[in-house]
């Protein structure tokens, strides 16, 4: 078996197909587990003689402003802490951009974290209550 051969055998688990009869692997299968997929890529670009390259890192950005506010926390993950604030400020009434400039987010991610909350039916409420009144529809 020459390195192309297996190269192109590796390849094939890695897209989820049985080289031996290209019909896709079955649920289950080890090789359908992403570790192992990325893996399977890895060892066949090595036969062909692609170099390993580092994860790409994220190029630092500006910090987000919104009305002369820097939100510090757009794009981090949420914490139980500031799920548990952002239910409790709405619950209370608090107006959502007023939540958002409080925790350091997006107006758009308050709403998107409420729907996710199943607090809110979906994001047009949402938003109707981000641009316009605090009543929320029946």
């Amino acid at each position: 078996m020459t390195p192309e051969q297996a190269s192109q055998i590796l390849e094939q688990l890695a897209l989820g197909f049985d080289p031996g009869t290209g019909e896709p692997l079955r649920d289950g299968d080890a090789c359908i587990a992403p570790d192992v997929i990325r893996a399977l890529f890895i060892a066949r670009n090595a036969l062909r003689g692609v170099p390993e390259t580092e994860p790409a890192r994220r190029a630092r950005r500006a910090p987000v402003m919104r009305n002369g506010v820097v939100l510090q926390n757009v794009g981090k993950k949420w914490s139980a802490d500031d799920a548990d604030t952002l239910l409790q400020q709405f619950e209370a009434g608090m107006p959502i951009g007023q939540i958002a400039a409080q925790l350091g987010r997006t107006g758009g991610s308050i709403v998107a974290r409420l729907v996710h909350a199943g607090v809110l039916p979906d994001r047009e409420t949402g938003y109707a209550l981000l641009n316009g009144s605090r009543e929320q529809p029946a």
